[in-house]
C-alpha cells in the first residue's frame, strides 16, 4: 500500500530540499482526504489541518502562487462543508489572498477583497475598494470585479453607499452572465432599493439566475413554484427546481426536496429512497437534518 497524503507531505516538510511545485500537490491530496471523510473514519492524525496550512504555506513561499490561493480559500471556507478544517481564520484567508495578489494573481486580489467585504473589516475597506478600482481600471470587463464593485457601492464598504451604482455595476455583471449578479438584481427590484421596485423584473432576474446557476435563485424559484407566489403552483416543478439547488450546494433546499419526498407534497407521491437522498446530501451541506424534522414532528 502506498504512503497515505499525510504521510506523504509529513515527509516532504522534512526534507529541506522539496519543491513547491511537489508540496502542492501534497498539500492538495491531504485537502481531498478531508473532502473523503478520512478524518471522521481515524485515518487522519489530529495535526493534519496543521500539516496542510505549512503545506501550502511553503508551497506558496517557493512561488507555488494557486498554494495561496488554495489556502485562502480553505482559511476561509474549509475544505467541504462537512469538512471544516483548517479552522476558519478570515485573517489567515486575506493574508494568503494578499500574497497571491502580490505574485500578480487577480483571483487572489479579488478573493481577498470578497473576504474583506463580506466580513466587513474595517481594517480593509480602504484598500478593498482601492485595490477593486485598480482591478477595473486594468479589466472593465471582469464579471467577478463588476459584482464586488456592486457589493461595495450598495453597503457603503470602504466608499460612500450609491444604490444605483450598485445598480449599474450589478446589470453589467449580468449582462456578462454572472449569477450572482443576476440574484441581487432580482433582490434589487423586489426591494426597490436604487432601482424602482417591481415584481415583475425582479422574478425575471430570478429566473435568469436560476438559469445562469445561482444555488439561492434556485431555491427561490423553487418556493415560488411551491407556494404559487408570482408564477402557477406547481409542487412538480418547485420539487426540480430545489432538487437543482441541492445539487449546486444549497442545504436548505436539499432539506426542503427531502420533506416534500418524504410528506409527498401538493400531491407529489411519497419516495421514501429519494427522500433520504436530498436529507443526506443536506446534512453532508451541514443543515441539521434530524433536529428540523423533529421539530416539524416528523422522521425519516
Amino acid at each position: 500500500m502506498g504512503a497515505s497524503s499525510y504521510e506523504t507531505l509529513s515527509r516532504l516538510l522534512a526534507e529541506e530540499n522539496s519543491g513547491g511545485a511537489e508540496l502542492f500537490t501534497a498539500a492538495c491530496a491531504l485537502r481531498d482526504a478531508f473532502v473523503r471523510n478520512e478524518h471522521l473514519i481515524g485515518l487522519l492524525p489530529g495535526d493534519a489541518p496543521a500539516l496542510l496550512v505549512a503545506g501550502l504555506e511553503r508551497a506558496g513561499h517557493a512561488g507555488v502562487v494557486d498554494a495561496w490561493l488554495e489556502l485562502g480559500r480553505l482559511r476561509a471556507h474549509g475544505a467541504a462543508p462537512w469538512a471544516p478544517y483548517p479552522d476558519q481564520d478570515l485573517d489567515a484567508a486575506i493574508t494568503a489572498y494578499r500574497n497571491a495578489d502580490r505574485a500578480g494573481s487577480a483571483a487572489g486580489a479579488l478573493g481577498w477583497i470578497r473576504v474583506a467585504y463580506f466580513a466587513r473589516s474595517a481594517v480593509h475597506a480602504t484598500d478593498a475598494a482601492e485595490r477593486l478600482d485598480q482591478l477595473l481600471a486594468a479589466d472593465p470587463e471582469n464579471a467577478d470585479a463588476l459584482v464586488l464593485a456592486g457589493y461595495l457601492a450598495h453597503q457603503g464598504y470602504g466608499r460612500p453607499a450609491d444604490p444605483a451604482a450598485a445598480v449599474r455595476y450589478q446589470l453589467a455583471a449580468a449582462e456578462r452572465g454572472h449569477a450572482d449578479a443576476a440574484f441581487e438584481l432580482s433582490v434589487l427590484h423586489s426591494t426597490g432599493d436604487g432601482v424602482p421596485a417591481d415584481e415583475d423584473e425582479s422574478m425575471r432576474w430570478t429566473t435568469r439566475a436560476a438559469e445562469l446557476g445561482s444555488a439561492r435563485a434556485m431555491a427561490n424559484l423553487a418556493g415560488m413554484h411551491a407556494t404559487g407566489r408570482g408564477v402557477p403552483h406547481d409542487p412538480a416543478i418547485a420539487l426540480d427546481w430545489y432538487a437543482r439547488a441541492a445539487e449546486a450546494g444549497h442545504a436548505k433546499a436539499a432539506y426542503t426536496a427531502g420533506v416534500m419526498c418524504l410528506v409527498g407534497d401538493g400531491g407529489l407521491p411519497v419516495d421514501r429512497d429519494q427522500a433520504e437522498g436530498f436529507l443526506v446530501l443536506a446534512e453532508e451541506l451541514g443543515f441539521d437534518v434530524d433536529g428540523t424534522l423533529g421539530a416539524m414532528g416528523l422522521t425519516r
